[in-house]
């Protein structure tokens, strides 16, 4: 019942309430039809209150680094509100706190960054 898997809590949690229901309730078949039918019904809420995990970035996807990110190195980055370690994806530079960089894609739990100042379109003079 404390498993976080929804299927698995949902047949816990079921069958839980059948065993309190049990007490009143003499009849298996029915103890059995309560318990599938909760089950069923449990699966289906508990399923549509797990948040769907994306794996996509938004394309304007900007961090700002809190701690600085050496040469092929990791350092940290602020993004959407939390903390994620982040390399750059240009491996032989350094970026250092407080610049904001976009985010470019995802590998794990580590950020692949760019620099904004490499993503600027260069302005004819």
């Amino acid at each position: 019942m404390v498993a976080g898997e929804p299927v698995v809590a949902s047949l816990g949690i079921a069958a839980v309430i059948t065993a309190i229901a049990a007490i009143t309730v003499k009849s298996i078949a029915i103890e059995l039809l309560l318990w599938g039918i909760l089950s069923v019904c449990l699966i289906i809420v508990l399923r549509g209150m797990v948040p769907k995990q994306s794996l996509d970035l938004s394309p304007d996807a900007e961090a700002t680094v809190s701690e600085v990110i050496t040469k092929g190195g990791i350092g940290l980055v602020m993004y959407e509100g939390s903390l994620w370690k982040a390399r750059c994806q240009i491996s032989d530079i350094v970026i250092t706190p407080g610049e904001v960089v976009q985010v470019v894609a995802r590998q794990g739990l580590t950020l692949i960054v760019m620099p904004t100042r490499f993503l600027e379109e260069p302005s004819d003079r």
